[in-house]
């Protein structure tokens, strides 16, 4: 009997370690679990913090960018209205134009390309011009240059775009009115 006493309280007792195990095995399962998504929202906090830093470091310098810009097109109008073209001062002038350009290049400064279509995202219309030597679109004149810094549009380049004129013999409905 008291070998049976003995094996049920064995039991009992292995019952009782077994279920502690099992608690222990799905509270240690449970921690897991949290440490990996513990583990995940610190990644992505970090990868967050990176971008946001790489942002910021690439874009740090775009205000003061677009203040030198204006700085850039006086000079560009010194130059082309300098009345001694073959003076030694107008030579410094051109010689300090193009270093100044070269360091804002250096930066990530682009000046728009203007030639072609009227493009929307980079050019600013500020004027059509009628003309039948060109297509309507096409930009005519440029009256103030425009940038991008890096790959962001900071000052569309302002523009005149063509508006084709049809002659009155070509489009009849055009004359009686």
């Amino acid at each position: 009997m008291e070998e049976e006493k003995a094996k049920d309280e064995f039991q009992v007792k292995m019952d009782e370690m077994q279920k502690a195990l099992s608690e222990c095995q799905k509270q240690n399962q449970e921690l897991e679990e949290y440490a990996k998504r513990a583990k995940a929202e610190l990644e992505n906090l970090r990868k967050d913090k990176d971008e946001e830093i790489n942002y910021t470091m690439n874009y740090a310098n775009q205000k003061i960018i677009e203040k030198l810009i204006d700085v850039l097109d006086d000079m560009e109008r010194i130059i082309k209205n300098f009345k001694e073209k073959d003076s030694l001062d107008f030579t410094a002038l051109q010689l300090m134009y193009k270093r100044f350009k070269n360091a804002l290049e250096a930066e990530g400064l682009k000046k728009i390309e203007t030639s072609g279509k009227f493009d929307p995202f980079d050019h600013e219309a500020v004027e059509r011009v009628e003309s039948s030597k060109h297509e309507d679109w096409d930009v005519v004149e440029v009256t103030q240059n425009g940038y991008k810094f890096k790959s962001r549009v900071i000052r569309p380049a302002k523009v005149k775009v063509a508006l084709h004129v049809e002659s009155k013999s070509e489009n009849p409905d055009l004359n009686e009115r």
